[in-house]
């Protein structure tokens, strides 16, 4: 059985967070052996999940509270990523035409599909305290 291991960070909604962000999944992903694809690939998503709290839930607020919580052992990269913010409904998220000219396509709208792409597994619930992002990289 391997051992897990938890790391937090919690910041406040300013994009100016966002390199704080970086650094936090950057160690853990240093610390828990990842390759250099894996670390990117993971360090991608929770930027673009964050970022979408911020802008989104938060609609640019600079006060609001984000918990980052990563569970890492030898099988996989586990984030979980809440705020008290709008309520986000994945359902209501159109899938992105990917194959459209980009002169057609509108700014924006790419981001949970990217992170889709980028992790194993992606999910969107809320509960009475807010948001829950969780995202998993299968590390085996």
């Amino acid at each position: 059985m391997s051992t897990s291991q938890l790391f937090y960070l919690e910041i406040t909604s300013d994009m100016a967070n966002l390199e704080r962000v970086a650094d936090f999944v950057a160690d853990v992903a240093k610390k828990s052996n990842l390759t250099e694809k894996q670390s990117d690939h993971v360090q991608m998503a929770v930027d673009e999940a964050v970022t979408n709290v911020m802008e989104h839930a938060y609609a640019g607020r600079t006060d609001g509270r984000i918990r980052i919580k990563v569970r890492t052992d030898a099988r996989e990269f586990f984030v979980e990523i809440r705020d008290n913010g709008a309520p986000f409904d994945a359902k209501k998220v159109k899938k992105p035409n990917i194959q459209s000219p980009l002169s057609t396509r509108s700014v924006g709208g790419l981001g949970v599909f990217f992170m889709r792409k980028l992790m194993d597994k992606v999910e969107f619930t809320r509960d009475a305290a807010g948001n829950i992002t969780r995202m998993t990289k299968k590390l085996k």
